[in-house]
């Protein structure tokens, strides 16, 4: 069964365990010129969910008593409305003619990116909910968010004639994106 499980695991459910376990990355490079080494960069970089940051360190990066202000208030209408205009609109930016192939591939190849960001951040902000360190403006901001680029991904696919399942690039041995 776990083997099963393991074939149609997604490039999604592998990143989103990266981001949920941690992963420190250490890295040298040297920059040269002519053969002669001119600039050194050393890099420590962690990647890590807000999740277990909060978990490992101690420290909360939660303000989940905060209660709504205007400011959130505003902020959410905004999304709202957003939200709707882009939900009207889909139909009316079908264009009449078809796009280049090209700058379907490249539109496809960015959407793709996107979408699989916006499933990164989905799986951490219900993750933060479930642990219940949002407030609930938090919540409805992130909820909202999270809507409004999906919705917009749904406007670019439709203005360049991409298909939902097209965005779900096959990454050859490592499977699906997501």
């Amino acid at each position: 069964m776990i083997e099963a499980c393991e074939k149609n695991a997604t490039l999604v459910d592998a990143l989103d365990k990266v981001i949920e376990k941690g992963a420190v990355i250490n890295g040298e490079i040297a920059i040269g010129l002519a053969d002669v080494d001119l600039l050194f960069l050393g890099l420590r970089l962690i990647l890590t969910s807000i999740s277990k940051a909060e978990e490992v360190s101690g420290k909360s990066y939660s303000f989940h008593d905060r209660p709504m202000t205007l400011a959130d208030s505003i902020y959410i209408q905004k999304l709202e409305r957003e939200i709707a205009q882009i939900e009207r609109n889909i139909p009316a930016n079908i264009p009449l003619d078809t796009p280049q192939k090209a700058e379907k591939g490249i539109a496809k190849l960015v959407l793709a990116l996107v979408e699989l960001i916006r499933r990164l951040l989905e799986k951490e902000a219900f993750r933060r909910i479930k642990r219940g360190t949002l407030s609930g403006a938090e919540i409805q901001k992130l909820g909202l968010s999270l809507k409004a680029v999906k919705r917009k991904i749904e406007q670019m696919q439709a203005l360049f004639g991409i298909e939902k399942d097209e965005l779900n690039i096959d990454l050859g041995p490592i499977g699906k994106a997501f």
